[in-house]
């Protein structure tokens, strides 16, 4: 878990580990601010026996472990699950948990697409670009059957696009930027596509492809300048915003940085390829 968590429960030996994330908990208060904070992403298997037994054995939270399991006999929605997980103990106020029970009514209202789009960006938060992509394909499938070319149907292919280019698939990154483009007319969904092909061009044909587009004087300067000025690398940047740092590298004649920098990636990129398929 990221951020800081004040716990006062028992800290759990072995950790809870949800499936669809991978993310693992060790006390109440993290249980909680995951589920507060990930509703979309917690599936039934979450919250069975599998749970109540991690409850009972590691934090030795008995009487919660018999109401989730009492609520599942009676096959109770799984926001209710939650709901009973969350206001059991002190993590969360009133005016929180009347948000979270605001937002499970909102999701009820949401069409089948809507909250696929809901579940999709949340993987993207964990960097499983993989599971997004997927979801994120059958929305287009389904958008694109019932002939609704819309905007929100170019926000989806923008955000297939971050999935593409998180797992370094550049080319098909690019195409999906410029689809998206095409239907939100949202030019940050244009700008994602220059800083893609930043990457996989040199810089001659990226200035032919920004006059081309339209993009005003100056317009490559400022791409290079937050590319060179952007934080140094970290966990939290994407990889294909490495890459982009290691091309201005390369560019700029730092050949030994070039070379630390595509290592640094290729080692990162087949640990989480081994995590999204984990």
């Amino acid at each position: 878990m990221s951020g800081i968590i004040i716990c006062k429960t028992k800290t759990a030996d072995n950790p809870y580990t949800f499936l669809n994330t991978k993310m693992s908990v060790y006390t109440y208060e993290e249980l909680c601010y995951y589920i507060f904070n990930n509703m979309v992403l917690v599936g039934k298997d979450d919250l069975t026996d599998r749970l109540t037994a991690w409850l009972r054995d590691e934090i030795e939270m008995y009487d919660l472990a018999d109401k989730v399991d009492a609520l599942n006999q009676k096959n109770a929605y799984i926001q209710d699950v939650m709901v009973e997980i969350l206001t059991f103990g002190e993590f969360y106020g009133t005016e929180d948990i009347k948000e979270f029970l605001g937002e499970c009514k909102r999701i009820r209202t949401l069409k089948p697409y809507e909250l696929d789009k809901r579940r999709a960006d949340s993987y993207m938060m964990y960097k499983h670009y993989i599971k997004a992509d997927a979801i994120y394909d059958e929305i287009i499938e389904y958008k694109e059957s019932h002939d609704e070319y819309d905007e929100f149907l170019g926000n989806i292919y923008h955000n297939k696009g971050v999935a593409l280019a998180g797992n370094l698939q550049l080319e098909e990154a690019k195409a999906c930027f410029i689809r998206a483009f095409s239907l939100n007319k949202n030019n940050e969904s244009l700008i994602e596509y220059f800083c893609v092909m930043a990457v996989t061009v040199d810089t001659a044909t990226l200035q032919r492809e920004i006059r081309k587009r339209g993009m005003p004087a100056g317009f490559l300067d400022d791409l290079m300048s937050e590319i060179a000025d952007s934080k140094e690398d970290v966990h939290e940047m994407s990889i294909y915003n490495k890459v982009q740092k290691a091309v201005y590298n390369r560019m700029h004649g730092d050949i030994e940085d070039y070379d630390r920098r595509m290592d640094s990636l290729l080692s990162t990129l087949k640990d989480q390829f081994r995590n999204q398929i984990g």
